[in-house]
């Protein structure tokens, strides 16, 4: 199948906060985030999808939650059978980037986009002699999409830390942590993968001030 790079930004999005419902004749596509610091990048979605899949999706906010659900068969059947993407109890332990993507830096590189810019985060970190040292981190309950993101910006030079496995009482199950530290990687990882969440792009570049 041919893959645009919206769909692998999009497959990226579902892997991080996103879920696929295939049951009784029902067929759904959803996306959730944070009210605080997920509504420009919700509306970048909205438009995402109307792009790729000529839908017109709706944005819904309630509690501290903001959420997008699109109903379709044919886009779930396309994710499910096609991309092979894992759906139901247990999504988020069996999630993987999809061969065809992860082969392919072109693609791949706007699947780990979604992915970060939905299950990741941007901070700082002391370190003697210094006061704010960047850090770029991407959770995943997935031992597999762990070690292929480990692999994957490796192969493309970037200084990834070792995975980091730990549990708590947030998350059920196992949490694997994929690092990079340093300027020099959120340099690196500015020109050649980005962010499209406006929020965490805007502490990206601050961090390199």
């Amino acid at each position: 199948m041919e893959i645009s790079k919206e769909l692998a930004e999009l497959v990226g999005i579902i892997i991080g906060d996103g879920n696929i419902y295939q049951k009784h004749h029902k067929y759904r596509v959803g996306f959730v985030g944070d009210i605080n610091n997920d509504k420009l990048y919700f509306n970048y979605i909205k438009d995402l999808i109307k792009k790729e899949w000529d839908k017109e999706a709706r944005i819904f906010i309630g509690g501290r939650g903001i959420r997008i659900v699109i109903n379709s068969k044919r886009i779930c059947q396309m994710l499910i059978n096609e991309l092979k993407l894992p759906y139901g109890e247990g999504k988020y332990e069996r999630a993987i980037i999809p061969e065809i993507i992860a082969k392919n830096w072109n693609l791949a590189k706007h699947t780990i986009r979604g992915i970060i810019d939905t299950d990741g985060s941007v901070f700082v970190s002391k370190k003697p002699r210094v006061a704010k040292y960047p850090c770029i981190e991407i959770s995943t309950n997935s031992d597999k999409l762990a070690i292929q993101l480990k692999r994957i910006l490796e192969e493309k030079k970037f200084r990834v830390n070792k995975i980091r496995r730990s549990t708590s009482k947030m998350s059920a199950g196992i949490t694997n942590r994929i690092a990079l530290n340093g300027k020099s990687n959120l340099q690196k990882w500015l020109n050649e993968i980005g962010f499209s969440n406006p929020y965490k792009l805007e502490r990206a570049i601050s961090y390199l001030k």
